[in-house]
């Protein structure tokens, strides 16, 4: 089973609709979507990319097919891990090209390693090579596109003529509780858990 169709499965079961009866797939990878975006928005996936300067300068024109939302950290790479200067910087885009200003001009030859947040991915969601979450995130991922799923469900149903009340009521229901849990755990800090003190027996 690919990594998409276990996500599919495990939603599907938090929506009790292992058939697909109510929920296609496209349903429910429109609801991962949404889930990964919200998800990388507080823990954003972080890669590098290696930018070897032409000529003595401050103003770093990244190539066109530099994508990304966010530029996080700019380094002056050496091949020496301890000897890799952070720099003080400025990132923008200019005509969809990604420019980079550094806080002191850059000799020619030097190469700038340049750390960019990316939306975490899930293996053939959207032809993606490959799962970047975490594994003890998925879970929660599951949770959040069932909420997702629900509350699309619950506003379609109201927006049809023939809509049943009590069906409304209960993916409404079902959204707000998913979405309460996924949007939680996106607050937490990575590696906080938050539980309950053990609490002395009262029986006689």
């Amino acid at each position: 089973m690919s990594a998409l169709a276990a996500f599919r499965v495990s939603v599907l079961a938090l929506l009790s609709d292992a058939s697909n009866a109510i929920f296609s797939n496209n349903d429910v990878d429109q609801a991962l979507r949404w889930a990964l975006l919200e998800y990388s928005a507080r823990r954003p996936f972080i890669r590098t990319y290696q930018f070897t300067v032409d000529a003595a300068t401050g103003v770093h024109i990244l190539p066109a097919d530099f994508i990304t939302r966010h530029v996080t950290k700019v380094e002056l790479y050496d091949d020496d891990p301890d000897s890799i200067e952070e720099l003080t910087f400025y990132a923008y885009q200019r005509d969809e090209q990604w420019i980079v200003e550094t806080n002191y001009e850059v000799s020619a030859g030097e190469v700038l390693q340049i750390s960019y947040s990316v939306i975490h991915t899930i293996d053939d969601l959207d032809a993606a090579a490959g799962t970047t979450l975490p594994a003890a995130d998925e879970p929660f991922i599951h949770i959040g596109a069932a909420g997702r799923a629900a509350q699309m469900r619950a506003l379609d149903r109201i927006e049809t003529i023939n809509m049943n009340p009590d069906v409304v009521k209960m993916y409404s229901l079902l959204a707000v509780d998913y979405l309460s849990s996924f949007l939680s755990f996106l607050t937490i800090e990575p590696g906080v858990r938050i539980c309950l003190p053990d609490f002395p027996n009262s029986s006689p």
